[in-house]
């Protein structure tokens, strides 16, 4: 496979991510010495960086060309943008619930936090957008 071929494809690779709304993606080939060359992905996920975020990634080895189209089905198949908010939103809310259980936080409080969590688990089972 030509370069500019490759350098095509991890580019075009890095826009279906942002258009996944993939924050901050990066793409690329590595070929070394004595090893399988690989395609590798990294993006951040979650609504920022800490607690709520981290850095994502994945690897896919062998065939450059294989790899790059696993990485293309890879992110095709992640969430569309708002979904992923929602999913972003629902960690979040986990873990404030989760924090507040581990500090004793009265029910008072988490009741109705729990109650949020739980219609919207059943919302996004349930796909209620159409009705």
């Amino acid at each position: 496979m030509d370069s500019n071929i490759i350098q095509k494809r991890v580019n075009d690779l890095v826009s279906a991510m942002m258009a996944k709304g993939m924050r901050e993606p990066h793409a690329q080939v590595d070929i070394r010495a004595n090893q399988e060359p690989h395609v590798f992905i990294r993006w951040k996920s979650g609504i920022n960086r800490g607690v709520l975020g981290d850095d994502k990634y994945q690897f896919f080895e062998g065939d450059i060309g294989a790899g790059l189209s696993e990485a293309s089905a890879f992110v095709a198949e992640q969430p569309e943008p708002k979904q992923q908010k929602l999913n972003d939103f629902m960690a979040a809310l986990g873990s404030v619930i989760d924090l507040g259980r581990k500090h004793g936080i009265d029910a008072e409080y988490l009741n109705p936090l729990t109650a949020s969590m739980k219609k919207l688990s059943e919302n996004v089972i349930t796909d209620q957008r159409a009705a």
